[in-house]
């Protein structure tokens, strides 16, 4: 193989992640990826022995992407709301964790056991830096779930619909109202 060259493994990875970004987990059909990546049937299927092994592994590979991205966020100095507003924007701004995020609420019964369990722990990886983020702001769990709720719903739900998001500062807006955080 020639240096700097992409392996057929990672061009295969490559065209799956933008196929399952475009159409969602039904609509990937390996037959799909194997003219796409411009690689034979056997090859795809060498490398991975199946639709779910391939998506797999693309989610193991964005679960390394998103969690570097969100330590990298949690470490800024950037202030708490806007930090929880970051974390949300990136799944709506990354094509492929939208993607994740439709096949998991909307594809959800057509997956192994497996490959949901990698869906929910790039869930719970989302939900716990929330936490993370909110902790120096509020000790009340309550609240922290409302807003978590909050930023998920006017973020995350109204992308995944195809409606335009919530900005930050109406966000923050809502929380000052709600009276969840003490500004100080």
């Amino acid at each position: 193989m020639a240096r700097g060259r992409p392996s057929k493994k990672q061009i295969i990875l490559d065209t799956a992640q933008d196929l399952f970004a475009q159409n969602g987990y039904q609509g990937t059909a390996i037959d799909l990826v194997v003219r796409a990546a411009g690689v034979s049937k056997p090859t795809v299927y060498n490398n991975f022995p199946s639709k779910q092994a391939l998506l797999q592994s693309l989610i193991t590979r964005q679960l390394d992407i998103t969690t570097k991205r969100q330590q990298y966020l949690l470490s800024s100095n950037t202030p708490v709301l806007d930090k929880l507003y970051s974390l949300f924007q990136q799944i709506i701004e990354h094509p492929f964790e939208i993607a994740l995020y439709r096949i998991f609420y909307g594809e959800s019964y057509k997956l192994s056991e497996d490959t949901m369990g990698l869906l929910k722990k790039m869930d719970r990886t989302y939900n716990l830096n929330c936490h993370l983020i909110l902790a120096s702001d509020t000790e009340c769990k309550t609240t922290t779930e409302s807003i978590i709720a909050l930023y998920k719903n006017r973020i995350l739900i109204t992308g995944l619909a195809g409606e335009k998001t919530a900005q930050a500062n109406e966000l923050t807006d809502q929380i000052q109202v709600l009276g969840l955080i003490n500004f100080k």
